[in-house]
Formats: structure tokens, C-alpha cells, sequence
């Protein structure tokens, strides 16, 4: 009996050696260099293009060390860079494609992968391509060029695909942003409301770093204002974005939008003369409405959940949601001390 444990023993032993030299030696016909995906000083990566299969592209910019530009032209947004920052760099490869995957997988990636060139003081540093996710969705296909094989790759600890994180969309890389201020800066902010001209105000900065609130269909001041409500109302305009942007609204349905006139305007002046306006028109109910019929079973007369807005400079046309905007679009009454004037809910 003792004899045969003392075989068993030997056995195992022989074929945990084995298995240890034939992975070791697999995995020492790969050369180190043509695995090592991740960046690990993604603070010097100061470029980063991304181009599809599809023919879009993206050219990432940092500008400072917060402050990214997509395709020269827009402010990109901080979740979408720190998440492909963080995805560069904590990458790892769990296997190497296997010889019987290997066709299928090169020509997947050579008809639906995309191309991400990582630079460093402008210096091309590394290039691969991210392709598809693996069955599992726990794992994904990528290609570091000048390599021979595909790799699994993965982040240790997440589980999930990594392919959404390398998108090349310009719309969708911009910061989703209305309003960005700096509310110790703002000189001065006009709300006109035609559908509720009580609504409508002009708000200043004097000389004295004061404030004025002017309603202007009497000329009258607001007063006297709560420093508080003040500071809350300015602050709203440090960081207001649009849910998405329509690029599928019919032109009948933006011509008749445009020929009601919007439901309100918005003008806004910093001291580092960075002027801004919008206007806000109704949005129609339809098939995307969240709640498009009334207490008695009747049809809105328009989308109560989200509207329009279009920016004097710009031919999109973003989708906000009056939710964010009525910390923005505020009753100038309620700048006043005391008791609040209206309701939340009490909009224009």
C-alpha cells in the first residue's frame, strides 16, 4: 500500500512538472513586448487617436492636466478620458488566442476592430487594436501591432467587455455641458419667458460685487435678495448638461417647433467675456414621451419630461430635461428673502 501512495506521489508530481515547463515554455515563445498593452504613465499621454472600421475617427488632445480637446474643436468629456485612461493602463492579458480561434478572430478584427495610437510628448508609444467581446462578455479580443497572435484582454476585478470604452463618436467624446461657469464670475444673466412674461428677469453684478434682479416687464427690483439663494441659484450654471442630442427629429416637426417660438431664452455674459445664449422650445409628445397623457387619461400638449435646446452658435439640437433646468429657469421671487414664492413643480 505504501509503495503505491509513493508512486501516486511520484506521478503527480511529474505532471504538475510538466504542465509547469510546457505553460512556461508557450508562454516564453511570445515576446514580452508584443503583450505589453497597458501604459503604465498615463499621465504623459498627452495624444490618443481612435479610428473604426467604419471610417470615423477621433483625435483626442490634453491641453492641460484636466482639460482634453476632441478634434480640436471641443471640450471632451472627463468620464469618457479618465475611463479610457484608466482602461490603458490597468489592462491585462488573460491568454493568448488559441491556434483554433486564431483565423476566426484576425478576421473578425480585420472587418470590425478599432485603432488606438497612445502618444507621449507626441511620440507614438504604442498601437493595438481592440476588436470583440469574447462569449463570456468577460473578456476581449485585441491586436498589438507588429505582434503575431491576438490577445484575451481583461481588467483583473471587472467583469464585463472592454470594446464600449474605445469609441470614436466626436458627439459622443464632447462634454455633455449647457452651462460651465464659474459662478464668482458671472456678470450677468436675462431670462425672458413669453409664455409667463412674470418669469422674466435680468440679473447683474454691480460694481461693488452686489447683485440686481431686475423683472423686466415692470422695471421693478427684486428685493431684498438672499445671499444664499443667490449663491445656490448662481452655482446652478457651474455645471447644467443636455441629456443627448436629436440628430433624428423629422424637418416638419423642426419646422413647426421653430414656428412657435421658443418657450424661453437664456442669455449669459462672464467677465472673461465669454457670452452664451439658448433658446428653449417645447418638445412634441411621441413614441419616446415617458408620460404622455394627463391625470384624465387625455394627451399632453407636449413632452412634460424633456424640451429642446438650441445654442445661438451651434445647428444641434440637444434634448434636456426640465428636471435639471429649474435650478436655472428660476422664479426670480424666489432670489427673495423669506418663504419661496411658488412651488418646484410651478414651471413656465
Amino acid at each position: 500500500m505504501r509503495r503505491n501512495q509513493i508512486t501516486l506521489f511520484v506521478f503527480v508530481v511529474l505532471v504538475a512538472v510538466s504542465a509547469w515547463l510546457w505553460y512556461n515554455r508557450t508562454e516564453s515563445t511570445i515576446k514580452v513586448e508584443l503583450r505589453d498593452f497597458a501604459v503604465a504613465d498615463t499621465a504623459a499621454v498627452d495624444k490618443i487617436f481612435l479610428a473604426d472600421r467604419d471610417g470615423s475617427t477621433v483625435l483626442l488632445e490634453r491641453k492641460s492636466p484636466s482639460l482634453w480637446l476632441v478634434n480640436g474643436k471641443y471640450v471632451a468629456r472627463p468620464d469618457g478620458i479618465n475611463g479610457l485612461l484608466y482602461t490603458m493602463k490597468n489592462i491585462e492579458v488573460r491568454s493568448p488566442v488559441g491556434k483554433n480561434l486564431y483565423n476566426n478572430t484576425m478576421k473578425m478584427m480585420a472587418s470590425k476592430s478599432t485603432k488606438i495610437e497612445i502618444y507621449q510628448k507626441g511620440q507614438l508609444v504604442k498601437t493595438y487594436y481592440v476588436g470583440h467581446p469574447t462569449m463570456d462578455n468577460l473578456g476581449t479580443f485585441m491586436y498589438l501591432e507588429g505582434s503575431t497572435v491576438p490577445f484575451i484582454m481583461h481588467i483583473p476585478g471587472f467583469n464585463g467587455f472592454l470594446t464600449t470604452r474605445y469609441f470614436t463618436g466626436e458627439e459622443n467624446w464632447k462634454e455633455r455641458a449647457v452651462f460651465r461657469y464659474d459662478p464668482r464670475k458671472i456678470v450677468e444673466i436675462r431670462i425672458q419667458v413669453p409664455v409667463k412674461p412674470e418669469r422674466s428677469f435680468d440679473l447683474r453684478r454691480n460694481p461693488d460685487s452686489t447683485y440686481m434682479v431686475t423683472l423686466l416687464p415692470s422695471n421693478q427690483q427684486v428685493a431684498p435678495l438672499d445671499p444664499l439663494k443667490l449663491r445656490t441659484y448662481l452655482t446652478a450654471f457651474q455645471n447644467t448638461n443636455y441629456e443627448k442630442i436629436d440628430r433624428q427629429i423629422p424637418r416638419l416637426t423642426r419646422d413647426s417647433i421653430i414656428k412657435v417660438g421658443p418657450f424661453a431664452t437664456l442669455d449669459i455674459r462672464d467677465e472673461g467675456g465669454q457670452n452664451q445664449s439658448v433658446l428653449m422650445y417645447r418638445k412634441p409628445v411621441s413614441e419616446s414621451t415617458r408620460n404622455p397623457m394627463d391625470n384624465s387619461g387625455k394627451q399632453l400638449p407636449f413632452d412634460m419630461d424633456r424640451f429642446y435646446l438650441k445654442a445661438a452658435t451651434d445647428t444641434s439640437w440637444y434634448i434636456c430635461q426640465y428636471y435639471h433646468f429649474d435650478k436655472v429657469l428660476k422664479n426670480p421671487l424666489n432670489l427673495k428673502v423669506g418663504k419661496d414664492a411658488t412651488a418646484p413643480q410651478d414651471r413656465y
